[in-house]
Order: structure tokens, then C-alpha cells, then sequence
């Protein structure tokens, strides 16, 4: 989004927060409409590859804790990139609502029956006091409402501040998050779970959790706003 369509938004919250055009919601019918679900995915992470059908390189050589995953879009279309970016580092919560328009798509994913509770990737107390919200949290309320599958809060905490993943190899991403997370509380109820997060990248993240619940006899799914190209060095 330009500068001036970013005062135009700022100024005039009738107006899409993309494209700057004038719209009822934040983000108006031709970008919603322009927004695209139907990409190559890897069979086990839903990570964009080239072929139809197939493993990413990650998973043919990687050991994956998950069970399989979905991601809804792919990052590397800027309109999906700044919608994450407006959410996560300028608090416009509201955008959350343009996935009622992909409700069908979501609800149609086919692991949800599976599903006993949703657990949103914690964040570190520290992160989560200085940016406020936990954009994961806001991502597994909009999936809860879809679904009506409900949402444990406090199964998983973070007690390991780490680095911004960004920029990081796929090893360094993995040691970054070694032993970052620990199980609080499972309910005895709880033998399947999808980890709900904004954006896969290699998968160290949510890979870390399952693993961490697979010690505790649970399995695991996910379910992400976006995956990103494959970093595999």
C-alpha cells in the first residue's frame, strides 16, 4: 500500500486498507476477490512447491512431529504479506474479519473432525507485553467460531526468549527454538490438537510444539494464515 493510500486509510477507515478504493469493510470486494487459495501445496505441510502433489524438501528429509498441516495462502503474494503486517505490527484487528470470506475453504479442511482443542503458538511474556495481542490468539478465535472447536489458552507457554526467526537458516531456526516451549496444562480430554499460528516458514516452530506434545501422548495438526517458499540451508 502506498503512503497515500495508508493516510487515505488512516484518515478514512471506509476505505481498503490495501488498495486505498472506497469499501464497507477493510478490505474491499477486488482484493478480497484477488486473494488466492489455490496453489501447489506439499502433501505434509502445505508448503507452496512446484508440482501438483508431492513432499517439500523439508519434509522428504526433515523429521516432522505433525501430522500434516494447512496453510490457506501463500506469503509470497505481497496483498497476504501485508495483511499479516497490518495485523501483527499495527494492531488493525478488524482485518481478521476478511476471513470470513474464505469460511468455507477453512471449515472444509479435512482434519477438523479430529480436532479435540485449538492451541494458538504462545508467545514469550516479554514479546507479549511489548506488542500487546498475540496474533495467533486473534487467528485461532476467528478458526473456534468456524469450527466449534474450542481453544486452550494455557496448554503451552514460552519460557525461552528467543531471536527473531527472520533471517535465520533452518538449522539456526531449529536451535533457536530448542526447549523454548513447555507444556502448563493438558486436559485429560486431549489426545488430538491443531497449532494455529499467522505464517509457516520451515515449520521449526510448530514442529517444536508437536514435538513437545507427542512426549505428552497428543497429536498434533495446523492450521496457518500463509507458508512461505522453503528454506532449506
Amino acid at each position: 500500500m502506498s503512503l497515500v493510500n495508508e493516510l487515505l486509510y488512516l484518515l478514512f477507515p471506509n476505505r481498503c486498507a490495501l488498495c486505498g478504493n472506497k469499501s464497507t469493510f477493510f478490505l474491499c470486494e477486488n482484493c478480497l476477490s484477488s486473494l488466492n487459495v489455490n496453489f501447489n501445496r506439499c502433501i505434509k505441510c502445505s508448503s507452496p512447491i512446484p508440482s501438483r502433489e508431492g513432499l517439500c524438501s523439508i519434509c522428504l528429509k526433515e523429521k516432522r512431529y505433525f501430522l500434516k498441516g494447512f496453510s490457506l495462502f501463500n506469503y509470497k503474494e505481497d496483498k497476504v504479506a501485508k495483511i499479516i503486517e497490518l495485523i501483527k505490527f499495527y494492531g488493525k484487528f478488524g482485518l481478521i474479519d476478511f476471513l470470513n470470506h474464505f469460511r468455507k475453504e477453512i471449515k472444509n479442511i479435512d482434519f477438523w473432525n479430529d480436532i479435540d482443542y485449538l492451541i494458538p503458538v504462545p508467545m514469550h511474556p516479554h514479546s507479549l507485553r511489548k506488542r500487546g495481542f498475540n496474533q495467533a490468539v486473534l487467528i485461532a478465535k476467528k478458526i473456534s467460531e468456524f469450527t466449534n472447536k474450542p481453544i486452550c489458552f494455557d496448554c503451552i507457554t514460552k519460557t525461552k526468549l528467543t531471536k527473531s526467526q527472520v533471517g535465520l537458516s533452518l538449522q539456526e531456526r531449529k536451535a533457536n527454538l530448542k526447549e523454548a516451549f513447555k507444556v502448563l496444562s493438558l486436559k485429560k480430554d486431549t489426545k488430538t490438537v491443531a497449532i494455529i499460528d499467522d505464517v509457516f516458514t520451515t515449520g521449526s516452530t510448530v514442529n517444536e510444539i508437536a514435538k513437545l506434545l507427542n512426549k505428552h501422548s497428543v497429536q498434533s495438526y495446523f492450521f496457518t494464515l500463509s507458508s512461505t517458499p522453503q528454506i532449506t540451508n
